[in-house]
């Protein structure tokens, strides 16, 4: 026998404290009593005082026997009086439930998740109802979804409710998060089981073994062959070509040979069969023409264990140059300007047909106000001061440009400087506007986002094809940055990559400035990334889409397929395999506080019924009337 939530010591020091103050009640409430008796009772002869004072003896002491059984039984039921061996008052254990994506494999009667929770309901029906279990689900996150209970309820819901992920099992963080999970228990340390097929993603296991791990090994079959990445780039010349790359990857043992189909909106490429070796990689290219948005779709046959790699998809955006509607009365001096870029096409127009809509991506509006403000992105040269859309608060003549502002990407590569101007506008600036040129007297070029309701534009103070600017290379380089800025879809390089959750890697080019980088997800949410040595690395958890984006290139990461762990785990000589036996598991010991409780509250309440103040009233009305008998029998004498 043992106590739960007293040591020894604690409950003999109580049991003293309480005995002995309920002791020295009873005496002192024994020891003083009020009694009526006849005057002459006062004149006792001294001999007959003596015989009284030797007679006299601890009345009713079978009141203080049950008070004392009572607080003895009821500080037991307190201390939590367990009836078998103090060794097994209950273990803590870890159920290490593998949901990576290989749980997600067929077998002969479903799955391999399915599996593994027949496992787990076996080894949590033969824990002594004393132990308690955590169950933990692991994949690329260790996930505990209970707490160490003995609730097999509880337990069972939480096994039953687990499905399968798509990221690869990290075992070290497991086993490193059910070691210290154990460490922390109040009870004794128990088991750390894992249930899985022990395939990780990493290359080797650095974190030591617990002790006391159990493994328990399901029906498996590695034999698989599965779409590893689907990656698509536009064409940096063609903006309507595109290449495209599926990589295959062969995670058996044995070679297989595959038929890889591939279609694009309602294109069918040839199939291509492919043979690989054991844990080879291989890659398959295509290259196509569109300008239409669609889906890329991969899909190799036959199926085998794992379908949910076995078919990639890849959303491709509409592509095409970029459409500029120009608004001039020069067209013959800005065609050779614009038609230079084979990634836009300019369509010219006379300023007097100029539209409340407009059609195409951009505008360009050379030496006139319109009545109507543009509703797409524009571009403003030498607006007339009264029309500007940024007033004009001054005329800078024989201006000279001073600063390019190369801090900002609109004055990305613009250096030349003590350029002669014959006039220039000086725009008024407010919070938010960029600066791109200035001269001593302020800005003579200057952009400003419109913000969600109305379009961003930009405005040249002066003529770039009048004066010495026509022949320098800082007026086309001024002229891209501007419509890389109102339409900088249509001018980044464009890279689309389905691949497997989990860590994923971009390696970014070497001149590709990483300031100004943002990682967002489809709710444009951002996300955490570092970047070493020229690569961008990521992690996520989930599914999801992930958009790269730098000054001159956005990248589209479709993390949606399954992370399938390639190195096989190797069994520790020390662990355990397979289930325990049933008559190997210790006894729960017999929880007797309701006993005790029942038992100690039974003692007080005999006590009360016998010795209470009422029925102590009535037995000295009693002796009281047995007294006044006998004293004329005592005169008498």
């Amino acid at each position: 026998m043992f106590f739960l939530n007293l040591t020894m010591g604690e409950f003999f020091t109580l049991l003293s404290v309480v005995g002995g103050l309920v002791t020295a009640l009873y005496l002192l409430d024994k020891s003083k009593r009020k009694k009526v008796v006849s005057t002459l009772r006062f004149w006792t002869p001294a001999s007959s005082a003596e015989e009284l004072q030797s007679r006299r003896r601890m009345r009713e002491p079978w009141s203080l026997v049950l008070q004392l059984m009572g607080l003895l039984l009821l500080l037991l039921a307190i201390a939590q009086l367990q009836w078998g061996s103090k060794r097994w008052r209950g273990r803590d254990h870890v159920l290490l439930l593998d949901t990576s994506a290989w749980s997600a494999g067929r077998t002969a009667d479903g799955t391999v998740l399915d599996e593994e929770k027949r496992l787990a309901f076996d080894y949590v029906a033969r824990l002594p109802g004393n132990d308690r279990v955590m169950v933990v689900r692991v994949d690329g996150l260790a996930t505990p979804v209970t707490p160490f209970t003995n609730n097999r309820s509880q337990a069972r819901a939480a096994i039953a409710g687990s499905v399968s992920q798509a990221s690869a099992l990290n075992v070290e963080q497991a086993l490193a998060f059910a070691a210290q999970a154990r460490n922390w228990a109040e009870g004794m340390p128990g088991e750390i089981v894992y249930t899985g097929v022990r395939m990780t993603s990493g290359e080797s296991i650095d974190a030591p073994v617990p002790a006391n791990l159990r493994i328990l090994n399901p029906a498996f079959n590695r034999e698989h062959v599965g779409i590893r990445r689907l990656a698509a780039k536009r064409d940096l010349q063609e903006s309507n070509a595109w290449d495209a790359t599926v990589t295959l990857k062969n995670f058996g043992t044995q070679t297989h040979a595959v038929r890889l189909e591939t279609r694009y909106a309602g294109t069918q490429f040839a199939p291509r069969f492919i043979q690989l070796a054991p844990s080879q990689e291989t890659a398959a290219e295509y290259s196509f023409i569109t300008a239409t948005a669609g889906d890329l779709v991969s899909r190799i046959t036959p199926a085998d264990v794992m379908p949910t790699d076995q078919e990639a998809h890849l959303r491709l955006p509409p592509s095409g140059p970029l459409q500029v509607t120009v608004y001039s009365a020069r067209p013959q001096e800005l065609r050779p300007l614009l038609e230079a870029n084979h990634r836009l096409v300019a369509h010219f127009f006379d300023p007097a047909h100029y539209p409340a809509a407009q059609q195409g991506q951009v505008v360009l509006l050379d030496g006139f106000t319109p009545q109507v403000r543009p509703t797409l992105p524009s571009l403003w040269i030498n607006p007339p001061r009264t029309g500007s859309p940024i007033a004009v608060k001054g005329i800078d003549y024989d201006a000279v440009i001073k600063t390019w502002h190369n801090e900002t990407v609109l004055g990305a590569g613009l250096h030349a400087k003590e350029t002669h101007i014959v006039n220039a506008e000086i725009f008024e600036t407010y919070e938010g506007d960029i600066p791109v040129a200035s001269t001593a007297g302020g800005p003579i070029v200057i952009a400003r986002d419109g913000g969600p309701d109305h379009p961003r534009f930009g405005l040249i103070g002066f003529d770039p094809l009048q004066g010495p600017l026509k022949f320098q290379v800082t007026t086309p380089i001024l002229f891209a940055n501007f419509l890389r800025w109102l339409s900088p879809e249509s001018f980044r390089t464009l890279d689309l990559s389905a691949q497997s959750v989990g860590t994923a890697t971009v390696v970014l080019d070497p001149k590709e400035r990483t300031d100004h980088m943002r990682v967002v997800n489809d709710s444009g949410l951002a996300l955490p990334f570092t970047v070493r040595g020229g690569t961008l690395q990521l992690f996520t958890a989930e599914p999801t889409v992930v958009h790269v984006y730098s000054p001159a290139r956005e990248r589209i990461l479709s993390l949606t397929l399954p992370e399938v762990g390639e190195v096989p785990w190797k069994v520790p000589p020390a662990a355990a395999e397979g289930l325990p036996r049933r008559s190997r598991l210790p006894t729960d010991p017999v929880d007797l506080w309701k006993w005790l409780a029942l038992a100690g509250l039974g003692c007080l309440s005999a006590e009360w019924y016998l010795f209470g103040r009422q029925h102590r009233a009535k037995r000295l009305v009693v002796n009281q009337k047995a007294t006044t008998q006998r004293e004329p029998e005592m005169a008498a004498k």
